[in-house]
């Protein structure tokens, strides 16, 4: 009889973890990319809307300061940030900042994924360069998860400097600490978007900005730091007290930012 209670009570605990194993990875899409339309269209004088094509998809977004003699910067956002709502804090960079949306947020076209961001990413930056030109510094910052689609246009396009705030490895080693209860080798299995930076670290300029907080409840602040033990140069760290959230708002960030960004024009 207890061999019998044993046996239910283990059967039903394998069939309640195969069916969370399953849901996360059926619903991985859901957990890990929340577009939204776009918020607010921004009016200020120094914001214009623009759009571009990224294979078969339009992505819309907007330039801020575009007459700025100062470089180009390419923003990415979290995977929560619809871009209309982050454009008035880029005012006060002195450089033409383009922030474009993730395809599937604000007025982007298609569904989030990986392959689909990082391919917006290239797009995203030759867009900034065909039109503000090739000689201009170019600056690429990337938020959350907008840091491993900074991470891959780097790579690829070779800016010279980065600010990613928030950093982490990748997908499944965020998902690996905040579900411990599933081995880290299921989870690399069932991710379909792994967005993973390992391989791309070596491309990286020497020149980076990390912002970071100790109090991340989002991307814990043991991953920020591994992902900064792989840099083979040591950034320049700006560290604020505060949540996940709150860095776009910090006067304190936006100072450090103004500053990283005005040097970049003299290297």
């Amino acid at each position: 009889m207890l061999r019998m209670t044993l046996l239910t009570i283990i059967g039903a605990l394998a069939l309640f973890y195969i069916g969370v194993c399953g849901l996360l990875y059926f619903m991985q899409e859901r957990l890990m990319f929340f577009p939204s339309p776009v918020a607010t269209y921004p009016t200020h004088p120094a914001i214009e809307t623009v759009s571009l094509d990224s294979g078969d998809v339009q992505l819309a977004g907007w330039v801020i300061n575009q007459d700025s003699q100062g470089p180009l910067l390419v923003y990415f956002g979290g995977n929560g940030e619809e871009l209309s709502q982050s454009t008035s804090h880029f005012v006060s960079l002195p450089a033409t900042s383009i922030l474009i949306n993730y395809r599937g947020y604000g007025d982007s076209e298609g569904k989030p994924g990986q392959s689909g961001m990082f391919a917006d990413a290239e797009a995203v930056v030759d867009f900034a360069q065909a039109r503000y030109g090739k000689d201009r510094p170019l600056l690429v910052f990337g938020r959350s998860l907008g840091s491993v689609v900074a991470v891959h246009a780097a790579a690829e396009k070779h800016p010279n400097a980065l600010i990613l705030m928030s950093p982490f490895r990748s997908a499944a080693d965020v998902a690996t600490a905040q579900y411990r209860w599933i081995p880290a080798s299921t989870i690399r299995w069932m991710l379909r978007h792994p967005f993973d930076v390992t391989t791309a670290i070596s491309e990286l300029p020497s020149r980076m900005l990390i912002i970071r907080t100790d109090d991340d409840r989002v991307i814990p602040p043991r991953e920020t730091d591994l992902f900064i033990d792989r840099l083979t140069t040591p950034p320049e760290i700006a560290r604020y007290l505060g949540e996940h959230n709150e860095p776009l708002s910090r006067p304190d960030i936006w100072r450090a930012l103004q500053a990283f960004v005005a040097n970049t024009q003299s290297h």
